[in-house]
């Protein structure tokens, strides 16, 4: 009777790791990722933001923005783009969908990093470009004071908001 048990322990305790091997189909040792407060608000927010952009409603960008905002893109970070640039080529954005995936969050006080890929898809083309945002406590409210952010693939095109600068301005002058 005691081996019974004893066997009938250990197909349990077999059971019950074959059970919980099959709860991870991915292959990753069972690692369930779980979006903390702050990724969910500033998903939220990012999300928001875009479907202002979407609507071409420069009001409404302007609640998830600072008056002094910038846009810094990977292929030439020493220009910025101002505001007023930024909503002049947004109003011209034909509708896309986007996808925002692998964000994380880093809190400093009253400035958040927030990181992201993102990935902008219209027609039979898809961009994917890595964004930092960097948002600033307002008030009650965050907004982005800076937006740096870089094409992921060949594929993709100018970071959208982002002014190409012309050629001439990024010459050193002789």
């Amino acid at each position: 009777m005691k081996r019974f048990l004893i066997a009938l322990c250990m197909l349990a305790a077999s059971g019950g790791a074959l059970a919980a091997g099959q709860a991870t189909p991915s292959g990753r040792g069972g690692t369930v990722v779980t979006p903390t407060r702050n990724v969910l608000i500033f998903t939220k927010l990012e999300n928001e933001w875009f479907d202002a952009v979407q609507r071409h409603d420069a009001h409404a960008i302007r609640r998830y923005v600072t008056d002094d905002f910038e846009i810094r893109a990977g292929q030439v970070p020493g220009v910025p783009t101002a505001l007023a640039a930024a909503l002049d080529q947004w109003a011209r954005e034909p509708a896309l969908h986007s996808a925002i995936d692998q964000m994380a969050v880093h809190e400093y006080g009253d400035l958040m990093l927030v990181s992201f890929r993102w990935t902008l898809a219209g027609g039979d083309s898809a961009r994917t470009y890595f964004v930092v945002d960097a948002w600033k406590r307002v008030g009650t409210d965050w907004k982005a004071a800076v937006r740096y952010a870089a094409p992921v693939d060949e594929h993709a095109a100018a970071v959208p908001g982002a002014v190409a600068p012309d050629a001439q301005a990024l010459r050193k002058k002789p």
